[in-house]
């Protein structure tokens, strides 16, 4: 009768090879998760989930604004210019036209950032913005002309696109190459929407991949191998197995139809 599984596992042999694959399949579905996360490589994530950074840190210099920056939020603080504001035409918010206004912030450095202060209804009117600015907004290249509402002249003090070198005529400082998109509006302003971050670049590396399938199958091939086992541990023994007959001469290596083992059973009688 075949032992019962729970008999053969508890055993002393079978306890400890039990225990010794529950490691092996543990470290190799481990190895495997390991080698799947170091697969799927983010290449570039969108900098809007970027932490807060000064401007200064982003657009310093003067330099251009680096495409992985786009989109960064970074932290304004000066003091407003209030006679350098503009506004611009032609934006519309939830279906409503408007403007936004935009107002110049002079940094501590002596530089300027234009910052889209928030959007205003058609025939609205704000009140220049003036004193200390420490906002946090979404920062942005200079918008191109194939991006601006019209093309037709605007009264003085609007634009249609906005674009720093615009203000250059109008301040004896630099401007920075780039603007802010203020994230709260003040001064019955409503806030503009910064543009969609966009999603995480990826990139896969089918070496890693690879092998985390590896480990993965490793785990099912020690699986198997234990069960394999286990099963032969509760095979049933065969009848025949373990059966001998002393006298059958066959099982002794004899062969009485053999002449030589004829002759040596001749001779082993003549000699009783």
């Amino acid at each position: 009768m075949p032992p019962s599984v729970a008999r053969v596992l508890l055993t002393r042999r079978w306890l400890l090879w039990t225990a010794l694959l529950l490691v092996v399949v543990a470290a190799c579905v481990a190895l495997g998760v390991w080698q799947w996360q170091r697969g799927n490589v983010v290449v570039s994530a969108p900098a809007a989930t970027r932490p807060v950074a000064p401007l200064a840190d982003v657009v310093g210099g003067g330099d251009p604004l680096t495409a992985d920056e786009v989109g960064r939020r970074v932290q304004v603080r000066g003091e407003w210019d209030p006679a350098a504001e503009l506004l611009l035409p032609g934006r519309s918010l939830d279906g409503a036209e408007g403007a936004w206004v935009l107002g110049l912030a002079r940094l501590p450095g002596g530089t300027g950032v234009p910052v889209v202060r928030g959007w205003l209804p058609a025939g609205a009117q704000a009140e220049p913005a003036s004193g200390a600015v420490d906002l946090v907004g979404v920062v942005q290249p200079p918008e191109a002309q194939d991006h601006a509402a019209g093309s037709g002249p605007l009264p003085p003090g609007q634009a249609w696109v906005v674009s720093p070198a615009l203000l250059v005529n109008q301040v004896d400082y630099p401007v920075v190459p780039a603007y802010v998109v203020a994230s709260t509006a003040a001064g019955g302003l409503r806030a503009v929407p910064p543009p969609d971050p966009g999603s995480a670049t990826r990139r896969l590396d089918w070496r890693n991949l690879g092998y985390a399938a590896q480990w993965w199958v490793f785990a099912v091939f020690a699986v198997a191998a234990w069960r394999r086992g286990l099963l032969e541990e509760l095979r049933p023994p065969d009848p025949g197995e373990g059966h001998h007959d002393p006298h059958d001469p066959h099982e002794q290596g004899h062969d009485p139809h053999d002449p030589e083992d004829r002759s040596d059973e001749l001779l082993e009688e003549r000699t009783r």
